[in-house]
């Protein structure tokens, strides 16, 4: 599922070719006869014809990200939501056979999403309406927010402090836009089991985790992002985060950090947390 510097970059490649431009129809098959159907999601065919009529004429004013969700904020003061889910892309002027969702834009070029599984959510509110939007009205701080700090990060953790840290990372009421990959390199960085109680960490390695968390994301981004799985940027491009992984995704391999390098018992594992895939090495990453 993208994560924070995914649904960033896509967001950022978005506001140079979409801001201003007026959305003249929208097409849509994502309807699916499933529970999904009937939620009120562009998936429900009542709610998308609700959709249809509501941008169609409308102009788009900006883009932005709030934890893993893209908000599209049109002239009509509404703001339609997608999150892209497991396998969606939000792209322009790209043509995909998973197209489910296409915006036809006054300058003859499309906004579409494509989406293989059919996971992807899309919905709308007004705009002043956003915060209390069931989407984005209870996620938590943005780590990359001029105005988050590492005792903000501790305030948040602690508020899951019986948990296993590698879940309260991934709570997206405690941090929006942390996911399975991120949290795992931060986790490994710093030297912390992803079971340690987050209540029993040592409070000055919180300050160490904001910084490298807040260096890490800053460095995905940079590098357009993550493509393990199949994320493509607003323009159908991979990004290459993935070529630096240290841990995720490295199970049975050889954990790269300088102090664990040939020694005996430092090969990366896997473990599932609450239902959530952690990797980690057992010789440098402490469990509190």
């Amino acid at each position: 599922m993208p994560e924070l510097p995914e649904v960033h970059t896509t967001v950022e490649g978005l506001k140079g070719v979409i801001v201003g431009k007026t959305i003249t129809d929208v097409w849509s098959d994502f309807h699916v006869g499933t529970s999904h159907g009937k939620r009120q999601t562009i998936k429900n065919k009542k709610y998308f014809e609700k959709f249809r009529k509501l941008v169609k004429g409308a102009k788009i004013k900006s883009v932005e990200r709030r934890g893993k969700n893209i908000l599209v904020h049109l002239s009509n003061d509404y703001t339609f939501i997608v999150h892209m889910k497991m396998t969606g892309h939000l792209m322009y002027g790209v043509k995909d056979k998973f197209v489910h969702l296409i915006f036809k834009l006054k300058n003859s070029q499309n906004l579409v999403l494509s989406d293989m599984r059919k996971f992807a959510s899309v919905t709308f509110c007004k705009t002043e309406g956003l915060e209390k939007h069931e989407t984005v009205g209870k996620l938590g701080p943005e780590p990359l927010s001029k105005s988050f700090s590492a005792e903000k990060l501790l305030t948040q953790l602690q508020k899951r402090k019986s948990w296993p840290i590698k879940s309260a990372l991934l709570d997206q009421t405690v941090l929006a836009g942390i996911g399975n990959i991120y949290s795992d390199e931060i986790l490994w960085e710093i030297g912390i089991h992803p079971l340690s109680h987050t209540g029993k960490i040592p409070k000055n390695k919180f300050g160490e985790m904001f910084k490298v968390m807040q260096k890490i994301l800053r460095f995905s981004i940079k590098h357009g992002g993550d493509s393990k799985s199949d994320y493509l940027n607003a323009f159908g491009k991979k990004g290459n985060f993935q070529n630096f992984h240290k841990v995720y995704g490295k199970r049975k391999e050889q954990c790269p950090k300088p102090g664990c390098r040939n020694k005996k018992g430092a090969i990366i594992e896997r473990l599932v947390v609450k239902g959530r895939s952690a990797h980690f090495c057992p010789k440098h990453q402490i469990k509190f």
